[in-house]
């Protein structure tokens, strides 16, 4: 009769092992299906061409926006996540854009903020060239390959053709314990 009180107990103390390793959890982030983390961003990159409205539009729909550029440090993450995940897109649209703005200030639709890190392509901005911003890659068949250079900033057409790159913030998660009277289960519940 011993057997089963040594069982029980056993699986009390395997319990509440969980229970202290539940509740000890860090909180884990992760972004959405289909995207890729880079940095502090969730990306994706949507090979099927749009214009600049249609692309808000896409990314919207994914409850997302289109890619805006904070930073330097930013920027060099994008241009290495870019060969792996777009290595045949030369051109990227972001939110960049100066709608509505007579002045030559471009905002990033994603933010609603004036766009104050800016790295622009060589000879670049013109802003007769169009109001929406694109992230551009100029290639060179030296080799005998072709071979991007890292994307940059340029102004065209808002109404012409390219590729999205989508941006979205990590999911935050925290590990909560939730008791069935059968067994103890942990969840991963947004914060």
């Amino acid at each position: 009769m011993l057997w089963p009180k040594i069982v029980s107990f056993a699986l009390v103390s395997l319990c509440l092992a969980r229970v202290h390793l539940a509740a000890n959890q860090e909180s884990t982030t992760s972004c959405p299906t289909s995207f890729s983390r880079v940095g502090d961003k969730c990306l994706l990159v949507e090979g099927s061409w749009k214009n600049w409205f249609e692309g808000d539009r896409y990314c919207r729909t994914l409850n997302a926006s289109m890619l805006s550029i904070r930073n330097l440090t930013e920027f060099n993450l994008i241009n290495s996540f870019l060969p792996e995940f777009a290595s045949s897109e030369l051109e990227l649209w972001t939110s960049g854009n100066s709608l509505g703005n007579a002045q030559t200030n471009y905002f990033w639709q994603s933010t609603g903020k004036e766009a104050t890190y800016l790295p622009w392509a060589t000879g670049q901005p013109k802003k007769a060239s169009g109001d929406c911003l694109s992230l551009t890659a100029n290639f060179s068949m030296e080799t005998g390959e072709v071979v991007l250079e890292p994307h940059r900033l340029t102004v065209r057409n808002c109404t012409l053709w390219g590729a999205v790159i989508c941006e979205t913030k990590l999911t935050h998660y925290k590990t909560e314990l939730c008791l069935n009277p059968n067994a103890f289960y942990e969840a991963q519940i947004p914060v």
